[in-house]
């Protein structure tokens, strides 16, 4: 299989303040994304041991999405009455024994009917979330069952969702079993939206969701004041007669804005002194520089030695008595980010740490992170704000006549099972190139492949150069990418594997290699072909 590269035309935005004077520049970065996320996983009657393998596997996978963020994992089975299987607060994603502690949930032997209200409830009274973390559930389940055998004791597993997502707690759903089998209805009421309901195929676009919906709400809790927020309990001064303070969350700031008596002795002039809300007559002015021209409205007087902000972004001094005040205005500088936020008071605005990345269509793609939005495509993100690079599968036609796609999967794979090799089944009558100098072939079903390695002539020359995919060495390298100790060629790709594209765009410089993640097969014994990276359904 091979993948072609997608390289979007880029076009980049900057806009600055223009400047008097020396302008600062202010870089703000967000703390590390944190939620915390409980696994709901059913395992009654309705859902098989195999089904309930891949709800595991999917968890493992599911962990292996996140790099640097702070995502705290618990887990709760459910088969009958709910139980605790791994206590929120035990593990992050990141830690090396969550994988072993999720290899070790087992599923009940006897049956029961599903309780997934149950479980919803004890993970709500229970889980341990922290203090100020979003709170998000995963419930992998088929939706079946809600009821007991004697079609008693039914399950309220719809307020039991409502009532989780009142106490803040994001509901996300994961449909496990065959797709003839999977009550949706029941998963979108439990999420209270279609765009929360998922199969199995892809844990990262589930993980990425999650990410892509803590970005929308990563903004401080707090008043909307003119496009900025003032977080609650503190207190903004947009000008030197006007005080707002955000006394709730979500509501209008509290302004008070002070009104100015007539001077006391009347005057005939009047003064705009910086910093002070009432203007004085001009007799009573101290010296100072002026901010804009004395004939205009807007005139402010500088006291020597004061610094003026007319502005958030832009700063004010007199220096010399009776000349103007020197102004520098800031300019922004911030990487590309999917949620800028800006704090009333501030002049530049911020990037929360969920909003590190790109998006490909809807779907969120954390900074370093990959993504396959369909089987056939596979997207990377490189830099915040900038659109995903993508592969897309170019699929060769396999030699037999009985092809099948698994689901999943991308490209068509024989139903016939080939030749053992280390690397994985060599379809018949498919040669399979090991290497730059090995071919393999499978002539019939359950043989051992026959391999075949050219021989190569000592080039003339003293320091030879291998070029990457080919067999013998050369002694004239032509202009492309190092890597490995080879040379790939401008303009051309090279697979060090099955799973690893590597491109040379610029010469001299290093290649870029895409990797792809694979999906977990929907069946319990996958196989791997030779020369295709995903293992798949025979």
């Amino acid at each position: 299989m091979l993948w072609k590269l997608l390289l979007p035309t880029l076009v980049m935005s900057v806009a600055i303040h223009d400047t008097i004077g020396t302008g600062r520049v202010v870089r703000q970065a967000g703390g590390v994304c944190s939620a915390d996320v409980v696994f709901i996983v059913d395992d009654s009657s309705s859902v098989s041991g195999s089904w309930f393998d891949l709800a595991k596997q999917f968890i493992l996978h599911f962990i292996h999405c996140f790099t640097d963020q702070d995502i705290g994992i618990g887990v709760i089975l459910h088969n009958g009455s709910p139980r605790s299987g791994i206590p929120l607060g035990t593990y992050k994603a990141t830690d090396a024994g969550l994988p072993a502690a999720i290899n070790l949930l087992e599923r009940k032997a006897t049956g029961g009917p599903s309780r997934i209200g149950q479980a919803i409830n004890l993970m709500t009274a229970t889980s341990n979330f922290r203090d100020g973390v979003p709170k998000v559930a995963v419930i992998l389940t088929d939706g079946m069952s809600q009821s007991d055998a004697a079609g008693q004791g039914m399950d309220h597993y719809e307020a039991q969702a409502i009532a989780a997502r009142n106490a803040g707690i994001d509901l996300y759903a994961v449909g496990i079993g065959g797709s003839e089998l999977v009550d949706n209805d029941v998963l979108e009421a439990i999420t209270g939206s279609a765009d929360r309901v998922f199969g199995t195929y892809n844990p990262c676009r589930v993980a990425y969701s999650i990410l892509g919906n803590l970005c929308a709400s990563a903004a401080p809790v707090g008043c909307l004041y003119n496009g900025a927020i003032i977080p609650v309990g503190e207190e903004y001064k947009p000008d030197d007669c006007t005080m707002c303070t955000c006394h709730a969350a979500g509501e209008a700031p509290a302004c008070a804005i002070y009104t100015c008596a007539p001077p006391d002795p009347p005057c005939r002039n009047t003064v705009k002194v910086a910093g002070q809300c009432c203007p004085v007559c001009d007799t009573d002015a101290p010296e100072g520089c002026w901010h804009d021209s004395y004939s205009s409205s807007s005139a402010v007087l500088i006291p020597v030695g004061i610094e003026y902000k007319p502005d958030d972004c832009t700063w004010c001094n007199c220096y010399t008595v009776g000349e103007r005040a020197m102004c520098a205005a800031v300019s922004c500088a911030f990487d590309f980010c999917t949620n800028l936020v800006r704090l009333a008071g501030q002049c530049c605005p911020y990037c929360p740490a969920c909003c590190q990345g790109c998006y490909h269509g809807d779907d969120f793609i954390p900074v370093g992170a990959t993504f396959r939005p369909d089987p056939c495509t596979f997207c990377g993100c490189y830099r915040p704000g900038e659109p995903a690079i993508c592969a897309v599968a170019d699929c060769a036609v396999p030699p037999c006549v009985n092809l099948i796609t698994p689901p999943g999967e991308c490209c068509p794979v024989c139903a016939d099972i080939g030749c053992e090799h280390p690397d994985g089944i060599i379809l018949p009558g498919e040669p399979y190139q090991v290497d730059g100098c090995m071919t393999c072939y499978c002539g019939a079903a359950g043989q051992e492949p026959l391999c075949a390695t050219a021989a190569c002539l000592l080039p003339p020359c003293d320091t030879p150069v291998q070029i990457a995919g080919q067999c013998c060495p050369v002694c004239e390298a032509p202009e492309g990418c190092p890597y490995n100790g080879m040379i790939i060629p401008l303009n051309d790709s090279f697979k060090p594997d099955d799973c690893t594209t590597c491109t040379c765009s610029v010469a001299g410089e290093a290649p870029l290699c895409i990797a792809v993640s694979c999906a977990l097969p929907p069946c319990p014994d996958p196989v791997k072909i030779a020369g295709q990276c995903c293992p798949t359904c025979p």
